[in-house]
This record gives structure tokens, sequence and C-alpha cells, in this order.
């Protein structure tokens, strides 16, 4: 029924069809953003890594661009019902495989139902996903709107989404550095599907094409943070503490503002290029207050980026490149141990079919910290603080078996600098149209607790997925 909806809207909205397919051969280009920002105790200033496998789920959610293909599906399409209907229901079982502090030593325990629905009239979709979920770990019944968006072409090439949308951008694989849209981390330490790790924002999309360069502009009213550990379902490294904890509660100071963000893209002989920008706040909270009634409480600073990124076709496969420098202004000197410092963040992948089935990615991942000794200087623990220029390491592993119905997968971060590391494993058997079984673990290890995987040893766990879709 996608196919349907697409001819009626290439049809009803010329102007936009031209950027459309740009974006189309665009991704077929580039699959794979990111810049993670891990989930960070209250001093954490890291960011992490991303996945592949994400980026195609996150964007089939975030992009109903992709439902305005350019495909010709001749004309007996043109009796298709403007609605679209569907959905699945799936249970979710994860424990931890040695004791946690945490309350429950399950890491998932859940029953999901997501409805999605679609309308399709003159020069508009509109777009609505939600999922009811009764969590077993926080014993709670929630709803979560996934999506609730209004896309329309109100200028000839330019294209808006208005709404509840996922959006992702970039180039890095589970590796996330001009991509400052939410992240859910505690989804994907649990074992959830990969499409959930990108959270959901309150958004105005404005995308304009002129010739082959795509403007792409972002504009939240309200700054969504990421969905970070804190100590409801995974443990975290204390820097007050000085060990390893899970409160009941986690006071954050909400300082929620306005958030922009803008890509430039075009591509040229085969070629891809992107310029971002961003103006918001750090998406973990790196920040704590010292002033008044609200000192000792963890907060989101401001934050404004800038950075670029490549990718092309390289030897038998495809390399990417990505820089991006983080202006942490409420710090910009780097003497506030209370706040995160600057920092430039630089990535190179390759990926390529190793055998036929088989594809391998690798990755290398630089974070420098600016005004390090004033950073250490000032720094009430020294001793945990990241190294200079932190870097990490990452392999992806991919076989398809079973005529493309047996997904195994690896995914190993490894940082030389930290002594620590997050293995990641998966497989995913799709037994029809309508069952999927899914499983795998996330196995962190590290010599020091309050390194950024190393102070997770504790939420080592093994999950279980079944998905029946209709």
């Amino acid at each position: 029924m996608n196919k349907r909806r697409r001819v009626k809207l290439s049809r009803t909205v010329p102007g936009s069809v031209k950027g459309l397919r740009y974006r189309v051969i665009n991704r077929a280009m580039t699959w794979a953003v990111i810049s993670l920002m891990l989930p960070q105790t209250v001093n954490a200033t890291e960011v992490a890594p991303v996945a592949s496998q994400l980026q195609q789920s996150a964007q089939d959610e975030s992009d109903p661009q992709d439902l305005w293909g350019d495909d010709d599906w001749g004309d007996e399409q043109e009796k298709a019902s403007p609605w679209l209907f569907s959905g699945f229901v799936e249970a979710g079982l994860g424990a931890f495989t040695q004791h946690n502090v945490t309350d429950k030593q399950q890491s998932l325990a859940e029953l999901r139902g997501r409805g999605e629905v679609s309308y399709q009239s003159e020069g508009y979709v509109v777009t609505a996903k939600g999922d009811l979920l009764a969590d077993g770990v926080t014993e709670q019944l929630e709803f979560d709107a996934r999506e609730l968006n209004l896309a329309f072409s109100p200028l000839q090439n330019t294209d808006v989404i208005l709404g509840r949308q996922v959006i992702t951008w970039g180039t890095g694989d589970y590796l996330f550095l001009n991509d400052l849209f939410a992240k859910d981390w505690q989804s994907f330490f649990a074992g959830r599907d990969d499409a959930y790790l990108k959270a959901p924002n309150d958004s105005v999309r404005v995308m304009q094409y002129v010739k082959n360069i795509t403007f792409d502009l972002v504009y939240s009213s309200e700054f969504t943070p990421d969905n970070f550990i804190t100590g409801e379902r995974f443990s975290f490294y204390s820097p007050q503490a000085m060990t390893i904890v899970a409160p009941e509660r986690f006071p954050l100071l909400e300082n929620y503002g306005e958030q922009y963000a803008v890509r430039v893209a075009t591509s040229f002989k085969g070629i891809e290029y992107a310029l971002y920008g961003s103006k918001g706040y750090w998406t973990t909270p790196t920040g704590i207050s010292i002033e008044g009634d609200n000192a000792g409480l963890a907060y989101f600073p401001e934050l404004h980026t800038y950075g670029a990124s490549i990718r092309t076709p390289f030897a038998s496969g495809l390399f990417n490149s990505e820089i991006a420098v983080y202006n942490s202004i409420e710090d910009s000197r780097g003497d506030n141990p209370f706040i995160a410092n600057d920092q430039v963040r630089l990535l190179f992948g390759y990926e390529q079919e190793l055998v036929k089935g088989l594809t391998g990615a690798v990755q290398f991942y630089l974070e420098h910290t600016d005004n390090y000794d004033e950073y250490v200087v000032n720094s009430l623990s020294p001793e945990t603080l990241v190294e200079e220029n932190r870097q990490v390491l990452t392999l992806r592993l991919t076989h398809l078996s079973k005529r493309q119905t047996l997904t195994s997968s690896v995914f190993v971060f490894y940082s030389p600098t930290d002594q620590d590391g997050y293995l990641k494993p998966s497989m995913t058997y799709r037994y029809n149209d309508n069952w999927t079984l899914a499983a795998g673990a996330n196995v962190f290890w590290g010599e020091q607790d309050y390194s950024f995987f190393g102070q997770q040893q504790d939420n080592t766990n093994l999950w279980l997925r079944l998905r029946f879709n209709y």
C-alpha cells in the first residue's frame, strides 16, 4: 500500500518530486549517521557511538518522504485508499547476567503494541505512530507517541514536516557527531529494536531543494534531551558516591529552551558532502548547578556545534569521515569543573562486502577535550577524567543467510585509552511476513568502574524478543 501512496503524491506535488528523487539517491549513498552521546553519569562529558541498522530503521520512521518515492506504479493504483493501517505486537524479556544494584534484576520485561495510521490527501500526508507499553521493569503502563505529524509541500521544491517526528543525520554507525537529536540509550542497552535508539522530537522541519543542494532546517520550540541512564533500569558510576549506584530518583534542573539544527548537503561525481550546525544543549546532563536552591542538581548546559562530513566510494566499499566542533558556551575557558569543556570529535569509517552475504565495517573515533590542563587542575576527581584524546575503535560484521531471513550481527566498541569495551551481538530470524524472533546480548567490560563502558559492567544482559506484525 505504500507504493500506492507514492504515485499519488508524485502526481499531486510535482514541485517536491525533483528534490525527493535527489534525496532517495543520496540515501542510497549514505546510510548511517551518528555520534552517540552514550548515557552518562552526572559528570560525564562523553559522546559515544551508534549503528547503521538503526540508521535505516530510524530513517524509515523519521522520513515520511520515503513514502514519496518517484517510482511509477501504474494506473491500477489510482483506486488506492488514502488510508494506511499497520502495526505490531511485541513481547520482550531480558535479564542481567550478574547481580546489579538496581531494584530489579530484569533489564527488559514488556509487552508492546504499535499502531500506525496515515492518511494522504491532495498535497499532504498525515502520519501517526504510537506505542502502548506494559513495562514490567518500571511497573508502568505507558503510551508513547512516536510520530504525529503533517507533511506537505507549500512551495515548489520545498517540503515541510510539522509535528512529532524522528530525525537523524550524519555518517557514523552507532556514533553520532553532528546528530544532536534525542537518543534513547535505555532502549539501546535493553535490547529493544535499534529503531528505538532514536527518540522522537516535536519539531518543524523544512527541506528546500536547489538543483543538487538540499537545505535542511529543524526548529524545536523546546529542547528534547536523551533518555539517558538514571538508575531506574541500569546502574552507573556516581563521582559523588565514588561507586556504582542506581538511585530511585535522578533529580534534574529543567532548563529547556529552543533548539535549532541545520544541514546543507550535496553530491558531486558520486561523493556526498554535508555541512552541519546546531544551537541547543548537551543532550545528557553534563553540568551541575552550583547556584541557589538548585545547587547540586544536574542539568543540560548550552551547546553550539558545527561540522562537516563526506562519504564516497573507495576501493570495493564506502569510506566516510565526519568532524564536529562542540562549543560548550557556559565554560568557554574550560576551568569550570561542573560543566563539560569544548570538544572536537573526529570519525573515519570504511565498509564493504567481504564475501557474499557478509559485510564488514570499521570505524575510528577521536574525542579531543579542549583546555585539558584547566580541566584537570580544576577537577574535584582528576583521577577519573577521560584522556585528553579519547579513542574508540568499532567493528561491525553482518551476515545474511537463509534467503535473507536470518540476520546475524556483532558490533564491538573498544577504547584503547579507557581500556574498556562493549560487545553487542544479535540474531534476527524472520519466519514469515508476520512473525520475527530476535535474541542478543549487551556485554560490557573495563578496568575501571568510572570509565565510559567500564561503569556498565553490571548492566551486562541477555535479551529475547518475539514480534507479530499485522
